[in-house]
């Protein structure tokens, strides 16, 4: 496969919008600002019969102390820092394939959160660490 259909949800721009990507790493990092610096964290967001897509986001976004852009995503409780890049995977072969989740989906399930000052705090629980967020916003709104 030449290039696949990835999704990039930019909250500094507020913008949804469909690319096509070569399937690499490198093409995905390219498109998340710090990614080279910080790394890449991924995170399942849809299941479908033979593929499922997941976000890719700045490894460091909520917790590099600074403030950031950002968004929540349908009933998500925590917020997705900076710029995330949508890709599918395949179930059996598990390369990156088209990501099937639809635009229109996704703009209904966006709400923009602008700037915010996010704080992140772990908590140790009888199976392991989570994290709780909880932000402000940094524009002072």
């Amino acid at each position: 496969m030449d290039s696949f259909r990835a999704v990039i949800i930019d909250p500094e721009r507020r913008t949804i919008e469909e690319v096509r990507l070569p399937p690499t790493l490198a093409a995905i990092r390219a498109l998340i600002p710090h990614a080279e610096d910080e790394g890449l964290d991924h995170f399942l967001l849809a299941e479908f019969d033979h593929s499922w897509d997941e976000g890719w986001v700045r490894d460091s976004g909520l917790c590099a102390g600074t403030p950031v852009h950002a968004f929540r995503l349908g009933g998500w409780h925590d917020p997705c820092a900076g710029r995330v890049v949508i890709v599918g995977v395949d179930c059996d072969s598990r390369h990156t394939c088209d990501a099937r989740i639809s635009l229109a989906f996704l703009q209904a399930q966006v709400t923009w959160l602008g700037l915010i000052q996010p704080e992140v705090t772990w908590v140790e629980e009888e199976h392991g660490v989570r994290a709780v967020v909880t932000y402000s916003r940094a524009d002072g709104r």
